[in-house]
């Protein structure tokens, strides 16, 4: 070890040379304060110089590992994200606009693609089409959730402007044709969700998250299915005096457990 260190650095050179020394003179030369002063400060200098050697790698390590893309001024509100293979896929909310809920694609997380749209047009009435003095500023569809399931992708999001939840289905994310299909009534923050039995159901709500089933072709509710209250005031968490009740739900599997992702915050505090 002190051959290898002598190799790699003067400081370490001088400092071998000096236990060395000592070693050929039975130690007399350690006896000496001055000399042990010489050698604790040379010990210093090597140890210095090997923890700022750590630090500068580490450093450029981190460096290298940081996003560095530009802040740009686009909203990408209500995200849902999936991966399927090593491609990351991402649906965001776009309300009035058309085409609507852009489909996004990334390899690593950082750098996205916009690749599609799951609608040119979620509906023809008068506020969609802003006639006759209606609009749907700030309306249209919020909250889409992005699911994949036997090799077709699903897009669901609803809409207070229709009254209706909305499912878009495609077997190629990237270049469609997506098909429409839609039932009242609107699942607020819906997610879709397919569970192991077969069975399939919509979490959604907002302060009180609701579970209900769906029917197997998503064709509406089913009238015997599953409807009720899984989690009582999924807003508690953040305090009695909430900015927003619990909503946004997006539901997963993982192994044998299920998780449920919603967000609320303290009114006054950081969304």
């Amino acid at each position: 070890m002190a051959g290898d260190g002598a190799q790699r650095s003067p400081q370490g050179a001088a400092f071998n040379a000096a236990a060395t020394g000592a070693a050929a003179t039975g130690g007399s030369r350690w006896s000496s304060p001055a000399t042990r002063r010489r050698a604790c400060s040379q010990l210093a200098r090597v140890l210095a110089f090997a923890i700022t050697g750590v630090c500068l790698v580490a450093s450029v390590a981190a460096a290298a590992e940081h996003a560095t893309n530009p802040i740009i001024w686009a909203d990408v509100p209500d995200v849902a994200v999936i991966r399927v293979g090593d491609t990351y896929y991402m649906s965001s909310t776009t309300m009035h606009m058309s085409p609507g809920v852009p489909i996004m694609r990334s390899q690593d997380l950082v750098d996205w693609d916009l690749v599609g749209y799951a609608y040119d047009t979620l509906a023809d009435n008068d506020a969609l089409n802003l006639a006759n003095g209606q609009s749907a500023y700030g309306a249209g569809s919020w909250a889409s959730s992005l699911r994949y399931h036997d090799g077709v992708y699903y897009v669901s999001t609803f809409s207070s402007t229709t009254g209706k939840t909305h499912i878009y289905t495609t077997s190629d994310i990237e270049n469609g044709p997506w098909m429409a299909n839609s039932f009242a009534p609107m699942l607020h923050d819906g997610s879709l969700f397919f569970d192991d039995d077969g069975r399939v159901y919509m979490v959604h709500g907002g302060g009180d998250i609701r579970l209900t089933e769906l029917e197997v072709d998503l064709s509406g509710v089913k009238p015997d299915g599953v409807d009720q209250v899984i989690i009582k005031n999924a807003s508690a968490a953040a305090g009695p005096n909430v900015g927003l009740p619990a909503e946004g739900s997006q539901l997963a599997k993982i192994g044998d457990k299920y998780y449920l992702f919603n967000i609320t915050w303290p009114r006054g505090g950081m969304r």
